[in-house]
């Protein structure tokens, strides 16, 4: 059984009433999982931790049958009040090209 480290889903009560929501580990990648940590406010992970295809938007995702991410893929942080929170996406940053997290009132975020 999965659970999403963001929201709390679980893969148990999800494959039955959600079939399609998918839970993914984090990124190999040394670079994205830092980004997905700065997101989470968290600094480590273990390899069975994850999350859920709610807490990504939906142009995250490869088109096909399967649902992949994209290798630039950021997790949305996560607002228990179900709204989306004060960080808006961003899909394509000049200077690196991939994906990034902006807070609303702040033009950039340092790494």
């Amino acid at each position: 059984m999965h659970k999403c480290i963001v929201c709390g889903n679980k893969s148990k009560y999800t494959k039955v009433n959600r079939p399609g929501v998918i839970y993914h580990g984090f990124p190999k990648n040394a670079y994205m999982k830092k980004k997905w940590f700065k997101v989470f406010g968290i600094d480590r992970c273990h390899d069975w931790q994850r999350i859920c295809s709610d807490d990504f938007l939906e142009e995250n995702y490869k088109p096909g049958k399967k649902r992949f991410l994209f290798s630039n893929a950021i997790p949305l942080p996560y607002n228990p009040n179900g709204f989306l929170s004060n960080y808006a996406t961003q899909s394509n940053d000049v200077e690196t090209g991939n994906n990034v997290i902006l807070p609303m009132e702040q033009n950039i975020i340092q790494i």
